[in-house]
C-alpha cells in the first residue's frame, strides 16, 4: 500500500506551468533516487495515470486520470453548476474567481473563471495548491475548515512570500478568530504584490468548510468603494455554492458580510 501512495504521490508534480516531466526532474522535485521514481512513473503509466512521449521521453498526464475525472463529475456534476454561478458573479463583479477544494490536506484549486471586462486582470494557475497563510482562500479554509489545519500551523513553518505574509502562527490565528467573526477574508498582496484576494468559505453537510470561493483583484481596482459589490457578492456564491455541494450552513455564520 505504501509503494502504491508514494507512486500516487507523482501525480502532485504536474501543474498547468509543468505539463511534462521528465525522469530526472521527477527525481529531484520527489527527493526520490532515479531508480525509484522511475519504478513508480512506470506504475503509473501502466495503469494510464500517465504516458511517455516517445520522442522526448518526458511524462504527461494520461487518458486514464482524465476518464476518472469526467466519472466524478457526471458522479458529482457540482462543479460544473458552480462554474455557471462563478460566471455569472464576473459578469457582476467584473473581476476573476476561483474555487478551490480541500484534497488530502491542501487547498487545491478547482476551478477558474478569468475576468472578460478587463485587460488588467488576475490571472489564476487552475493547478496550483494554494498556501494557507498568505492567501484569502487559505486563511479562510483555516477560519472555517477542519480544525488539523490550524493545529498544523505549530507543526510547519510557513513559507513568506511577500512582506505582506503572515508567518507568525500566533498572528495568523489573531487573523482567523477576525475572519470567524466576519465571514469572509482578505490579503493585501500577502502571496503576490499588487493582487487583492477575498474569499468566504463553502460548507458541507458537516457545517465545516470543503472549499472557499475567492474574487482576486489587481490593486488598482481593490478600492473601498467596491467593496460592498466584493462582499456582496461573495455572501451570495457562500451560500448557493454550498447548496449546490449539498453543504449546510452553520447557524452562527453571519448572515451580512460587512466592511
Amino acid at each position: 500500500m505504501g509503494a502504491a501512495l508514494n507512486a500516487l504521490k507523482m501525480l502532485d508534480l504536474f501543474s498547468n506551468t509543468m505539463a511534462e516531466i521528465g525522469l530526472s526532474q521527477a527525481a529531484r522535485l520527489s527527493g526520490l533516487n532515479k531508480a525509484t521514481a522511475l519504478r513508480h512513473l512506470r506504475a503509473l503509466e501502466e495503469f494510464g495515470l500517465i504516458e511517455q512521449n516517445p520522442q522526448s521521453k518526458t511524462y504527461t498526464i494520461g487518458p486514464a486520470a482524465l476518464r476518472l475525472a469526467a466519472l466524478r463529475e457526471i458522479a458529482k456534476p457540482g462543479l460544473e453548476g458552480a462554474r455557471q454561478k462563478m460566471h455569472l458573479a464576473m459578469q457582476e463583479v467584473g473581476e476573476s474567481l476561483h474555487l478551490t477544494l480541500l484534497e488530502q490536506g491542501s487547498l487545491q484549486t478547482a476551478i477558474v473563471v478569468e475576468t472578460t471586462k478587463h485587460s488588467v486582470r488576475v490571472s489564476l494557475d487552475p493547478s496550483e495548491i494554494i498556501p494557507v497563510n498568505a492567501t484569502a482562500a487559505g486563511l479562510c479554509m483555516l477560519s472555517f475548515g477542519p480544525p488539523f489545519l490550524l493545529d498544523r500551523l505549530d507543526q510547519e513553518a510557513q513559507v513568506r512570500f511577500t512582506e505582506s505574509t503572515l508567518t507568525d502562527p500566533d498572528l495568523i490565528k489573531e487573523k482567523v478568530a477576525l475572519i470567524q467573526r466576519a465571514g469572509w477574508a482578505n490579503s493585501n498582496g500577502s502571496y503576490e504584490e499588487g493582487v487583492f484576494g477575498f474569499a468566504t468559505p463553502i460548507f458541507g453537510i458537516d457545517q465545516i468548510a470543503l472549499g472557499t470561493i475567492s474574487i482576486a483583484v489587481p490593486e488598482i481596482r481593490a478600492t473601498y468603494e467596491r467593496l460592498p459589490l466584493i462582499l456582496k457578492s461573495l455572501q451570495s456564491l457562500s451560500r448557493d455554492l454550498t447548496a449546490n455541494f449539498g453543504g449546510q450552513m452553520p447557524e452562527a455564520f453571519p448572515t451580512e458580510f460587512h466592511p
